[in-house]
């Protein structure tokens, strides 16, 4: 479980709070980044988001535009405005990612020093360096349900939109429930019910990208099927997808009748592949995903293969699986 009491102390100590997160923001980086927010409120520091000029997606770009209609203030800055107010005891606490090249602004982490990492993603080996305190668990549902959990046991008041971004991140993140959630990650949801007046507003949040939909269903258009029980999706060549968007599918296909694991290849970047791989626990895609150079746990293991086409990648896998 998260030291409560060390993210108390490093955030009680610092001179002010910047709170950053991964770039192309969804509902989890967003809703864990707003709880951190108010947790540094509650201990009477200044605090500010640093979010670079990007396009945001649907649910993001909603939940910021709610957050001004209802006149709930935040400090949202880039990284160059936020030069003048960093000194030595600033702290930088990165939030849903833990790999430097992905979060906002890879900079910022050469510019502080004092720094926590919270995170949920299977740990890679690119992560950052030396942070003084580090808590990322890939048994969690997201970094939003960590986050709750954070200002749930120091009591932090927070607006009743904030806690419906944030349940809205641990939705998004569990595919409505149907993955990586447990009796911790339900107890947690209701606490958030709890502080939300009325729920209307979370399925405007939940509304998905029609193009990213289709592009999701294509996957799974194209899918094999071995043993009657493994399931592999893989999608063309020339189609680039977020590593997020191929664990959703994966995790859709689980719930296909006989389908006891499943993977999802695709194109992450130009020259690289990632493998997404989810199992309902008779399968262990941990030990998979580990003989080509990635990680995870039983049921949730990832990989990323570089300078390698899809074909190869899929060649690859059922290898490993014959053997396995």
């Amino acid at each position: 479980m998260i030291n409560v009491k060390k993210v108390k102390n490093l955030i009680t100590k610092a001179s002010n709070v910047i709170v950053m997160s991964h770039k192309n923001l969804d509902l989890d980086a967003l809703g864990s980044s707003l709880g951190i927010y108010y947790l540094s409120l509650h201990l009477k520091k200044d605090v500010y988001l640093l979010i670079e000029k990007e396009k945001l997606e649907k649910g993001v770009s909603r939940a910021l535009y709610q957050l001004k209609t209802k006149g709930i203030k935040f400090n949202i800055k880039s990284l160059s405005e936020l030069k003048s107010i960093i000194d030595q005891d600033t702290l930088l606490i990165v939030v849903d990612v833990h790999i430097p090249h992905l979060t906002q602004n890879e900079k910022a982490l050469t510019m502080i020093n004092n720094l926590i990492v919270i995170d949920h993603h299977i740990v890679d080996k690119d992560m950052i360096l030396n942070p003084n305190y580090e808590y990322i668990n890939e048994n969690i549902s997201s970094a939003s349900e960590i986050i709750a959990i954070l200002i749930k046991r120091l009591k932090v008041v927070i607006p009743s939109y904030i806690a419906t971004v944030i349940l809205a991140g641990i939705i998004v993140d569990t595919n409505s429930f149907s993955i990586k959630t447990n009796s911790l990650t339900h107890r947690v949801a209701s606490f958030l019910h709890l502080i939300i007046d009325e729920a209307k507003e979370l399925p405007y949040l939940l509304k998905e990208d029609f193009n990213r939909y289709l592009k999701r269903q294509t996957l799974i258009n194209n899918l094999d099927i071995i043993n009657h029980q493994i399931a592999i999706a893989i999608a063309s060549n020339d189609e680039l997808y977020y590593k997020e968007e191929l664990a959703k599918v994966a995790g859709t296909i689980l719930r296909f009748d006989e389908i006891e694991c499943s993977f999802t290849i695709a194109k992450i970047a130009k020259n690289k592949v990632g493998i997404s791989a989810r199992s309902l626990g008779n399968i262990d895609v941990q030990k998979i995903m580990e003989h080509i150079g990635g990680g995870g746990h039983i049921t949730d293991a990832a990989t990323q293969l570089e300078n390698i086409s899809i074909k190869d990648a899929k060649g690859m896998l059922l290898a490993i699986i014959e053997k396995n």
